[in-house]
């Protein structure tokens, strides 16, 4: 081999090595590229999903909190803010003792802050989801739902439910003050289910006209408490009642009581519901005219 074919080689080696080296470059680029239009795919990704759920968590009728596992704040909507007063500078990086030190501050927290971040931090160690009321200094009741979330976290979902409770105590009253007067009328009060024909209630009057106590009539059907012709005019008029609706004019009729033998009594019938309505019943309401017809006799 002559010195020019020794240089000739030498130089296609330096050529072919320098080749490698711009490929790898030429590589390295694209790799390089690659990887940071991924990176910037998967960053735009990612702040739209955390976008949609900073929009959703913050559209929620009910206030949200979510914290790690050290209870330091996760996240947290405006309306969770709204209930407790919160200010806007209560934001993620803020600790539960924090909000509930500024509850203290205004009127809205009385009780040990120390012992309820241990026992949320309890909660969150052992993933124990619960349930519960509370009530603020200022009159409004608030229901809490808490769970466990994956990772270690907690989340809280906090509702005003003041005017759901003032209702349900409102109609508690009413429905206590209706059942006082319904129990101490001297009209005899008794209720059907329409589907069954079971009796579901009677009022004192009502007991004291057939002569057995509710517990021996509710669950009961005519036919199972009367007569067989006592029980067919009972059915009758159900079935009168059926359909015309409602019957207020009073019905004299003559039945044949099992334990006071036969007696005369009027009755008006209303019809509450409507066939296939699990609170379909007939109610009937009773007087006993025996001793008045006798008298005017």
């Amino acid at each position: 081999m002559t010195r020019s074919d020794i240089l000739r080689a030498v130089q296609n080696f330096r050529d072919a090595v320098a080749r490698v080296f711009e490929l790898e470059e030429l590589g390295t680029a694209q790799a390089r590229d690659a990887a940071m239009t991924e990176r910037d795919r998967f960053n735009d990704k990612y702040q739209a999903k955390k976008w949609q759920l900073s929009a959703a968590i913050d559209s929620m009728p009910q206030g949200l909190i979510m914290l790690d596992r050290k209870a330091a704040v996760v996240a947290m909507n405006a309306n969770y803010r709204r209930i407790y007063n919160l200010p806007e500078t209560m934001q993620a990086g803020s600790t539960l003792e924090e909000i509930l030190q500024h509850r203290v501050k205004s009127g809205l927290f009385s009780g040990d802050v120390a012992k309820y971040v241990a026992a949320v931090r309890e909660r969150i160690a052992k993933r124990e989801p619960a349930a519960n009321e509370i009530s603020l200094n200022d009159g409004r009741t608030i229901k809490i739902y808490e769970r466990p979330m994956d990772g270690g976290g907690w989340v809280s979902v906090q509702e005003d439910v003041t005017e759901q409770r003032q209702r349900e105590r409102i109609l508690e009253r009413m429905e206590r003050f209706l059942a006082t007067i319904i129990e101490n009328v001297t009209e005899g009060i008794i209720a059907k289910d329409a589907r069954n024909q079971r009796y579901v209630f009677v009022n004192k009057a009502a007991e004291k006209m057939i002569g057995m106590s509710r517990g021996e009539i509710i669950g009961k059907t005519a036919r199972e408490l009367f007569s067989a012709e006592a029980a067919e005019l009972i059915e009758r008029r159900d079935q009168q009642l059926l359909a015309q609706k409602q019957q207020l004019e009073p019905i004299i009729d003559t039945i044949d009581n099992p334990t006071r033998g036969r007696r005369v009594i009027s009755a008006r019938r209303v019809q509450i519901g409507g066939a296939g309505e699990e609170s379909h019943m007939f109610v009937t309401m009773v007087e006993d005219r025996t001793e008045k017809m006798v008298a005017a006799a």
